[in-house]
């Protein structure tokens, strides 16, 4: 049997980024208890779910996005509150977001486009820009929405965008494949 190979562009987190929220989610793990979490190397705030993808379409969409990234300038990101996706019963995805940015609605809205003139057929749910921390919930009852507390703020600088490949037998599970800095 063999496993469809899966990609997806997204804003990578500086590596401070990673180190502190990975002390973070130790935390959190002692107040929410989810199955699966996110390995540190694999955070980020993905802009476009690909799926699988032709060698053709690969060569295309560098071009694409390598012009995308031309256009944008270097900006920065501010963590926002913690919150899930899912039956608030069982939620499916722990996250923590990203306070409202023009910047990255315009990014995410140019590699979209970019996406689409290569064939892909891409989630069309409206964008809501978070870095997932975990899988799963496992707890005994129901998570209370209203008591998601998190204390983890700062802001980090986005300087590039990444093409990443999906692993799922291994950690961390997101392989870079290649990388296209902004201006």
């Amino acid at each position: 049997m063999t496993t469809q190979t899966h990609y997806f562009i997204a804003v990578p987190l500086p590596k401070e980024w990673k180190e502190e929220l990975h002390v973070y989610m130790k935390e959190l793990k002692e107040r929410y208890p989810f199955t699966r979490w996110v390995h540190p190397e694999d955070l980020h705030i993905t802009l476009a779910f690909l799926g699988n993808m032709e060698e053709s379409q690969k060569e295309k969409l560098s071009s694409l996005i390598g012009d995308v990234s031309a256009q944008h300038h270097t900006f920065s990101l501010t963590l926002s509150e913690l919150g899930t996706f899912g039956n608030p019963q069982s939620p499916r995805i722990f996250w923590i977001g990203i306070e409202n940015s023009p910047m990255l609605n315009s990014l995410r809205k140019d590699v979209y486009a970019a996406c689409e003139k290569v064939g892909f057929q891409l989630d069309t749910r409206p964008f809501h820009p978070h870095i997932t921390l975990a899988r799963k919930w496992k707890g005994p009852g129901s998570i209370n929405q209203d008591t998601l507390q998190g204390d983890k703020n700062g802001t980090f600088k986005v300087s590039n965008i990444i093409l990443y490949e999906t692993h799922l037998n291994r950690l961390p599970k997101y392989e870079e494949k290649e990388i296209f800095p902004l201006v």
